[in-house]
């Protein structure tokens, strides 16, 4: 079989196996796009995603953790950012159609009890004033330009942003 072949079938092999990607690629690096937060929780949850990419993201040679939007929110210590807004619908999920039904889902929780508030703008300032001083207080926030790194066994966090100065 040749290189090619090899790498063909096995690509193929982990597009039908997301968690070949994870555990037999061994990955530096997953970023995690945006999208409908509630409906990527589901299918982390959905397909057992969870732990893999923790376990993935931890320890001496763990993989950074990059997300953008949602993927940014579910790595959080937990995901109620996301109803903030009310942007995402949650009427996606069978069984969790209500907003309230998500505030107490947890994240990765890759920065201990800190959560991520993407699409930070001016807009939102009233709105992060009132959650401050509410039980969400360790929440960072995020401008449309950036994405959440984490190295997490370290619970060292850093946005890196798209924005030129």
């Amino acid at each position: 079989m040749s290189w090619r072949d090899a790498t063909n079938t096995q690509c193929a092999t982990i597009t039908k196996n997301a968690v070949g990607a994870i555990t037999h690629w061994d990955p530096h690096i997953i970023y995690v796009e945006g999208g409908n937060t509630f409906w990527l929780q589901h299918c982390i949850e959905k397909g057992n995603y969870s732990q893999l990419i923790v376990d993935a993201c931890t320890g001496v040679d763990g993989s950074v953790y990059c997300g953008k939007s949602a993927g940014a929110i579910v790595a959080g210590a937990n995901i109620e950012t996301a109803t903030w807004k009310g942007w995402d619908d949650p009427s996606v999920v069978p069984g969790k159609e209500s907003y309230d039904k998500w505030c107490e889902c947890k994240g990765f929780g890759f920065v201990g009890n800190t959560s991520f508030f993407p699409h930070m703008s001016s807009d939102w300032e009233n709105l992060m004033r009132e959650k401050m001083e509410g039980e969400m207080g360790n929440t960072m926030r995020l401008r449309e330009e950036d994405v959440c790194c984490v190295v997490g066994e370290r619970e060292l966090s850093f946005v890196t942003s798209g924005q030129t100065l």
